[in-house]
């Protein structure tokens, strides 16, 4: 029996599936060819990649330390910001040294403050462009700005989906055998849990 869809609606399901293919067109490559390099990590792993060491002397203008004094912070924080990208407002302050880390997509860095021996320690680790890709993915320190773009793309996924799916509501044979390869497939990754997932 052939299901009742007003035409006006199947036009608009169109427009739209159409638009929003476009418009995830590279989003969804990023996340299918991302999602192999996440299932086979050894292929692109840079897990023996050395971190970068680096010493710096402390500038003589922050010198007295007085980290407890808001005007003394501020310039060291302008400092950090400048010459490695660290906000002082993360830092872990004691009495005679400083520390920071940042995380970013595929990279690390530290800088620790020794106050007594008047010197930055600094250390960066980059993992490597896939890494970056992997972490995006995951949406793994990239900040809300990426996560909206995922949560948005999401969204659009399941729109594109479903508009798919209404499209094929007047066509009964190709909707049968839709249904048929939904099932199929369905089952099969259920089956693949049950019995092969440890």
């Amino acid at each position: 029996m052939k299901l009742r869809v007003s035409k006006s609606s199947l036009s608009f399901a169109r427009i739209i599936h159409v638009y929003v293919s476009m418009a995830l067109l590279l989003l969804m490559l990023f996340f299918a060819v991302t999602g192999i390099t996440l299932n086979h990590p050894n292929w692109f792993s840079q897990s023996d990649q050395e971190p970068v060491r680096e010493q710096a002397v402390i500038p003589s203008y922050l010198q007295p330390y007085a980290t407890e004094d808001p005007q003394w912070r501020l310039a060291a924080g302008h400092w950090l910001k400048s010459e490695w990208a660290m906000d002082i407002s993360t830092a872990d302050i004691a009495e005679d040294e400083i520390s920071l880390v940042s995380k970013g997509p595929g990279t690390y860095r530290s800088v620790t403050l020794d106050l007594l021996d008047g010197k930055a320690y600094i250390e960066t680790l980059d993992y490597g462009a896939v890494a970056v890709l992997n972490d995006l993915h995951k949406g793994r320190n990239t900040g809300i700005a990426w996560a909206w773009i995922l949560d948005l793309s999401a969204v659009l996924i399941i729109l594109f989906s479903l508009t798919g799916a209404y499209l094929l509501l007047p066509q009964t044979k190709r909707l049968k055998k839709s249904l048929l390869y939904m099932v199929l497939v369905s089952s099969g990754c259920g089956l693949v849990y049950i019995y092969f997932v440890p």
